[in-house]
């Protein structure tokens, strides 16, 4: 709590015989000296240099006054700033306008940016986490000023307590997730607006650091084992009447042809545009923005993926494959192989299977069953290992171990691959 009292100094007298009255404002065990405009002689202070004059005093717990009645609206916030900023606080000029910023606004438009960058995924996850605050504070202007300790954990509690989405499981990851994207963005705004070498401090609080976001359960193994990727491997194509693509079997094509690419995920599927020279070379969507090395990976086509990839080739030669003519975006493509994935899983077994499935497996076979270290599959998996970060700026890049690995891991599988021609209709 910041407390505030008039002193005079014996040795800030002035050639005149007048003091000037100072302001002392103390704050977590620090002290800062505030000057005003008025100066007194000795006629206006007792012995000990105290204020005597009543018109002086008045003044002075005028000013006083005010100054408690500023940290007093800031509340709790106080306890995030530091005397520094209490004083920028209290001597904000009257004429200035009060900061004020729509988070909502502000996340908006940085979404509008992420997806000029080509961040579409980590766009939509921002565009989510925004549109659950609009709907918990049930309007489509949310102040920054609002986003205090009580807010936030009323907005957990809410989360919580919605229902699932329809055909959807409910799950647990939705309060972490959204809560981490709001306090990208406030923190975003601090280092935006706030200017602490020259005492501006627009948003002088830190309500995430005293609230305690709730953790999901840890996730399920997605992994599947040595027999079922054979017994997916052995699952007949189906036929369809109507045109168009058989997502079924689209969906068995896609999953064995991320696993040959060692978990080439499906974003990085869609855009893919270097094939040459029996490789495949991308650079991860999900990290490459992130990534001084733009999280670059190159992938050998081997014999078991073959088919596939020939068969959604992209004839125009623009990308590796075709799937951005047959569906409009990563998400409607995803949403199909999944659906095709759900009936699979049941065939072999395996409950709600998914796409990233195939990451997961190629990783846990690799590791498990071929013997493979967890280095390489770290690498394999286009993953930064921080301890190595700084060695790894040393060393050529080589894709031969990747290679080895895969090579690995498909030689333990012995998969039964039948044709990849789509059966014909009756």
């Amino acid at each position: 709590m910041a407390t505030f009292k008039a002193e005079i100094y014996a040795h800030q007298k002035r050639a005149d015989g007048t003091y000037n009255i100072k302001i002392r404002v103390t704050h977590k065990q620090r002290k800062k000296y505030l000057s005003t405009p008025w100066y007194v002689g000795k006629e206006d202070l007792t012995r000990a240099l105290k204020l005597k004059n009543q018109k002086y005093i008045d003044m002075v717990e005028d000013t006083l006054r005010r100054y408690r009645a500023i940290c007093n609206n800031v509340g709790e916030g106080l306890d995030d700033m530091t005397v520094e900023q209490v004083v920028e606080l209290i001597t904000r000029k009257t004429t200035e306008q009060p900061f004020d910023l729509d988070i909502v606004a502000y996340t908006e438009a940085f979404i509008v940016k992420l997806e000029k960058e080509g961040r579409g995924g980590t766009a939509k996850a921002y565009q989510v986490a925004i549109n659950s605050l609009k709907r918990f504070a049930e309007r489509d202007v949310v102040s920054i000023k609002e986003i205090t300790v009580q807010f936030l954990n009323d907005w957990i509690d809410w989360i919580g307590k919605q229902p699932p989405r329809r055909n959807c499981k409910k799950g647990d990851r939705a309060q972490g997730l959204y809560l981490a994207q709001l306090r990208a963005m406030y923190n975003r705004a601090k280092l935006e607006f706030n200017d602490e070498e020259a005492g501006i401090i627009r948003i002088p609080f830190s309500p995430f650091n005293k609230i305690t976001i709730p953790k999901p359960a840890l996730s399920r193994k997605r992994a599947l084992t040595v027999e079922q990727m054979r017994a997916l491997a052995k699952v007949p194509y189906t036929t369809i009447l109507q045109p168009g693509v058989n997502r079924f079997n689209f969906a068995k094509d896609l999953f064995l042809l991320s696993f040959f690419l060692v978990g080439m995920n499906e974003a990085d599927l869609y855009a893919a545009t270097d094939y040459k020279d029996g490789r495949i070379t991308y650079q991860r969507q999900k990290t490459r923005n992130r990534r001084a090395d733009k999280a670059e990976i190159s992938i050998k086509i081997e014999p078991e993926a073959q088919a596939l990839v020939e068969k959604y080739r992209d004839p125009t030669g623009q990308r590796v494959f075709n799937f951005y003519k047959l569906y409009s975006s990563t998400d409607t493509f995803c949403a199909a192989i999944n659906k095709g994935l759900k009936r699979i899983g049941a065939i072999i077994g395996v409950d709600d299977l998914e796409f990233y499935a195939a990451r997961h497996s190629w990783a846990t076979i690799a590791n498990n069953d071929a013997d493979i270290d967890k280095y390489t599959v770290h690498s394999a998996l286009n993953h930064v290992d921080e301890s190595m970060r700084v060695t790894d700026i040393y060393i050529r890049k080589s894709w031969d171990k990747i290679d080895k690995a895969n090579r690995t891991v498909l030689d333990l599988l012995k998969l039964d691959l039948p044709s990849v021609d789509e059966p014909k209709r009756e």
